[in-house]
C-alpha cells in the first residue's frame, strides 16, 4: 500500500531519529515540516520547511498550526518524536530545589504534554481518510527505568494516550502508530549499552509501518523485549533497570 501524499510533520527533527526521518521522507518525495529547537541549522532542501520551536512553550503549538495552514496541504503524517530523558534521583537532598522542578516540568511538557496538544491543534488539518499519527514511546513505557522515573512515566502516558486515541479516531480514517525503538545510537544514549540500532534503520522501520498500516512498530531488539515482557515481565523489569 502506498502512502497518501500530503505534508509530513516531524518534531525533534534536527538530530537522531527525527533527522533520519526527515531525509527518509524527503527521499520519497514528500514535503516535510521539520520542527526542532535548532531546525534552522538543517541542510536546505526544496521540499523542506524548517521551524525553530521549543515545544515546552505551548505558544509554539499555535505557530506550528499557523504554518501548516499556510502550506495549504493536508497533513499525511504527524510524527511526535521530540523527547528528553533526565536522570532524576528523588533521594537527592536537592530534589526539592527549583532546578530539579524545572527539569521535571520540561520533561513532562516535551514528552507528554506537547504531543497531546500538537495532535489537538493539528487534527483538523489532517488528511481524512488516510492520515497517520505516530507517537514515539520507549521500552520503558512497559517497564520503568528507576534512574529516569519522570521519563518512564511520560512514555507510559504517551503509550496509553495512543491506544485511547486510536479508538476515538477510527471513524475519522486516521491511523495511530506507536513506535517503540530499542536503544538507538544517538546523543541521548552516548555511553550507554551496546548493539545500538542506527537512527536510519529506525526511520526506515517507521516509514514502512505507515505504508503497511501497522499499529505498532518495534524494530530489532524491541520486538523481542515486548514479547518477553508478556511472558516474563519480572525478567524484563530487571534488565531495563540496569540499562
Amino acid at each position: 500500500m502506498s502512502q497518501p501524499k500530503g505534508l509530513i510533520v516531524i518534531t525533534g527533527a534536527s538530530r537522531g531519529i527525527g533527522l533520519a526521518l526527515v531525509y527518509c521522507y524527503l527521499k520519497a518525495g514528500f514535503p516535510v515540516l521539520a520542527i526542532a529547537r535548532n531546525a534552522a541549522s538543517m541542510r536546505p532542501h526544496k521540499n523542506l520547511t524548517a521551524l525553530d520551536a521549543d515545544l515546552t512553550d505551548q505558544t509554539a503549538i499555535a505557530r506550528i498550526a499557523d504554518l501548516v495552514e499556510m502550506t495549504a496541504l493536508p497533513i499525511a503524517v504527524l510524527i511526535n518524536n521530540a523527547g528528553i530523558q533526565n536522570a532524576i534521583d528523588f533521594t537527592d537532598p536537592d530534589i526539592g530545589g527549583e532546578t530539579s522542578a524545572r527539569k521535571m516540568r520540561d520533561e513532562i511538557a516535551l514528552n507528554l504534554t506537547a504531543p497531546i496538544l500538537l495532535i489537538q491543534s493539528l487534527l483538523p488539518l489532517m488528511l481524512r481518510p488516510g492520515g497517520t499519527i505516530i507517537n514515539v514511546t520507549s521500552l520503558v513505557s512497559r517497564q520503568p527505568k528507576p534512574s529516569a522515573p519522570v521519563y518512564s512515566a511520560t512514555k507510559a502516558g504517551l503509550a496509553s494516550f495512543t491506544q485511547s486515541l486510536r479508538v476515538q479516531l477510527l471513524s475519522e480514517g486516521i491511523h495511530l502508530v506507536e513506535a517503540v525503538p530499542p536503544l538507538v545510537d544517538t546523543e541521548m544514549t552516548a555511553g550507554r549499552g551496546s548493539g545500538k540500532m542506527s537512527p536510519q534503520a529506525i526511520a526506515h522501520a517507521i516509514f514502512e509501518s505507515v505504508r503497511h498500516r501497522k499499529r505498532l512498530v518495534a524494530p530489532g531488539l524491541s520486538r523481542r523485549v515486548l514479547i518477553l515482557n508478556r511472558l516474563l515481565p519480572e525478567l524484563v523489569r530487571r534488565i531495563l533497570a540496569r540499562s
